[in-house]
Order: C-alpha cells, then structure tokens, then sequence
C-alpha cells in the first residue's frame, strides 16, 4: 500500500459514515479522546472501493492496512479536536479549485478524480484537500522551528551531488527553435477548415516570392488575419515529439536549415508554415545551461529547486510516521482479527 492510505484514505469513511448499526460486528475500536467503533462492514466497504479501483483482489495482509488506515485516520482527526487544528471549509474549496485547474482550463470533476486514482489517492477531492491543509496547518503550529530549520537553500555540494547523479538524464537532444505561422482545424467545419488553409496557402506563396516579410506576418497574426503565430518555440528531436506533431511537419522542421521557411504544412490539429531560426545541437547539459522545454529556468535553478524538494517530502514522511506512531502509543486500540476474515 502506498503511503497515502496513513492518513488520507480513511478519511473519507470517517466523514461519510462513522456510526455502527446495531447488526454490524466491529472490526477495530480506538480511544484518543473518545471511544468509537470501526464496523466490519464499514472495512468491507472500503477493500470493495479500492478493489475495484485497483482491479485487484486484497490479501488478509491489505485488508488489515485498510483497517490500519482508517484507524490511524480517526487517531488524527480526534488529534485534531484535541488541539483544535482546523481549516476553513473556503480554503478547502479554494485549494480543489486549484488542483483541477491545474489539470487544463476545461478540466472537470472527473478529471480531478481520475488524475488523482492515477496517483494512488482513491478518496473524493475535497476530503483528501482538508486531510492534507489539517496536516499543514500541524505543521505550522506545532512544528514550525523544525520546518524552518529543513527547509533552508540547498549547499553547493549538495546541488553538484544531485547533478552528478542526474547528469545521465540531463542530456539535451537536437533542437531547432523555430518560428510558426498557424491555422487550427480542429472542430471546424470542411468549409471553414478549407478557408483557414486557403489564408495560409497564400502566405506561403507571397513568402516564396518575398521571405523578408514573415516578420510581418508575425507581427500582424490574430483572429482578424484568419491565422495565429508562435513567435519562438523549441522543439526537440524525440520521438514522442514526432507522434505529438506528426511526422510531416517534424520530419520537415529537422530539414530545413537555418533561416529556411518551409512550405504548407499538414500536422495533426492544422496547417503550419516553420520558419528555422536557430539550431541546437545535442549535448550534455551543464548547471548553467537551461533546463529542456523551460527556457527560463536553469539546470541548476531546477536541481536546487529538486533538493529542496526532497528535503521537505523527506521530513514531512518522517513527520507523519512520528505522530501516527505518537498517537497509537496514547491511544487505546483493540483489533478483532477474528472478524476480518471473510
């Protein structure tokens, strides 16, 4: 099981259902602040969920780490009223809206939910967000001068350790920086999709007459003109660039030499004409170089911003075994064995 399930996992059943009907037969009772009772049909709710989820059928062995889950969840939500760590309900509806954001501006709840299965979190958004804000807002109260003291810059020596491990990755591949003039197709109609190429169609032949003027064209590019432009755009010799823009318009690009202007040209979403501007050869990366794909950042700015990353996951992991193991030793804990066998 990954480390998700400590807390986040059985959160959710703790919000959804906490109470045990009269039939049900206890799988675990837990006393921090107060007694409560985790059912057996509650445990078989959750192994279903994630079973089906997972596409998998559980062990003895998993189906005892959900019900240690779900556990050391409600462990740290009477931790929580204990200490009276809480978070406001519009700051969890805040950092959700963010998290599906992030996925694409027409990203929808599904896609939130999809995106973070494919992560291991099998739990509804928002109550995987308010687990996560409640263990931040620990943090921030309870354990602020250790958070401070981890999360200073990276050394030297720490950053040139992580680049000598990365070098054999950091390796930049052929790249041509080009200039694009483009019409997209997509969802249009085979009138409309043939009166978009038409416009690029007669660029193309005015800059086989006069070259000079693809700056212009540039600059004059806008839903007005019937066509848009990509000013600078690197793009690198790969193979999963070829599939992403389609073979005619990447074998064409890394033909052309620099200053060239291809003709019309076909790709998966459109029609494009490339200009060359700048040719990259391959070549191994060092800190000063940029980072592949981000021009504003460099290979060392990245390591050091990764550094400082780990070091914080790291202390956070360690965190949260250390209350978990904090709050099991307070607690008071019976698991009835004997009643998760099915």
């Amino acid at each position: 099981m990954k480390r998700i399930y400590l807390f986040i996992f059985a959160i959710a059943c703790v919000f959804a259902s906490s109470a045990q009907t009269t039939i049900d037969k206890p799988a675990a009772t837990i006393k921090l602040t107060k007694q409560e009772v985790i059912s057996v049909r509650q445990i078989k709710a959750d192994v279903q969920r994630l079973e089906t989820a997972a596409g998998i059928k559980f062990t003895a062995d998993q189906i005892k780490q959900v019900l240690d889950a779900r556990v050391n969840s409600l462990l740290f939500v009477q931790f929580c009223d204990r200490e009276k760590i809480t978070v406001q309900d519009s700051d969890v509806t805040k950092a959700t809206a963010q998290m599906k954001a992030s996925l694409g501006t027409n990203a929808t709840d599904t896609d939130l939910e999809n995106s973070m299965r494919a992560s291991g979190v099998f739990v509804e958004p928002k109550i995987y967000v308010r687990q996560r804000l409640l263990f931040e807002s620990y943090v921030q109260t309870k354990r602020a001068d250790e958070f401070k003291a981890i999360m200073v810059a990276p050394t030297a020596d720490e950053v040139l350790k992580a680049y000598d491990l990365a070098k054999a990755s950091l390796v930049r591949p052929d790249t041509m920086r080009v200039s694009i003039l483009y019409v997209d197709t997509r969802g249009k109609s085979d009138t409309d999709a043939k009166k978009s190429k038409d416009v690029l169609s007669s660029i193309s032949s005015a800059l086989k007459l006069n070259s000079t003027k693809f700056d212009e064209y540039l600059l004059r590019a806008s839903d007005t003109t019937g066509y848009k432009a990509i000013p600078s755009f690197y793009m690198e010799k790969t193979g999963q660039n070829k599939s992403l823009f389609g073979v005619d318009l990447f074998d064409t690009v890394f033909k052309l030499k620099v200053g060239d202007i291809s003709s019309l040209v076909e790709s998966p979403t459109g029609y494009r004409i490339v200009r060359a501007n700048e040719f990259l050869a391959q070549k191994q990366l060092g800190l000063a170089d940029t980072v592949p794909g981000n021009q504003n950042m460099t290979v060392q700015e990245f390591l050091t911003y990764q550094v400082a990353n780990d070091k914080e996951s790291k202390f956070m992991d360690k965190l949260e075994v250390d209350l978990i193991n904090q709050l099991q030793s307070e607690a008071t804990i019976k698991i009835y064995d004997e009643n998760l066998k099915w």
